[in-house]
């Protein structure tokens, strides 16, 4: 069922990497890839946002909303 998500997404979705990464702020968009630490490249739209990190692939918010 991977999607083109890369590694990132199954690993969020599936536990492996707590979510969200800063409980204070759970609906902020990752910044900072947590497999590797590498900044991301982050689309913010009115209703949902898009992470993709260079080496790990990409999270969206609404995947995480299932």
């Amino acid at each position: 069922m991977n999607l083109g998500m890369g590694e990132l997404a199954p690993a969020v979705l599936s536990g492996e990497i707590a979510w969200p990464l800063d409980p204070a702020r759970p609906y902020d968009a990752p910044r900072i890839c947590p497999m590797c630490g590498r900044r991301m490249v982050v689309k913010i739209s009115p209703m949902a946002w898009e992470a993709a990190c260079s080496r790990h692939g990409v999270l969206r918010s609404e995947w995480l909303e299932r």
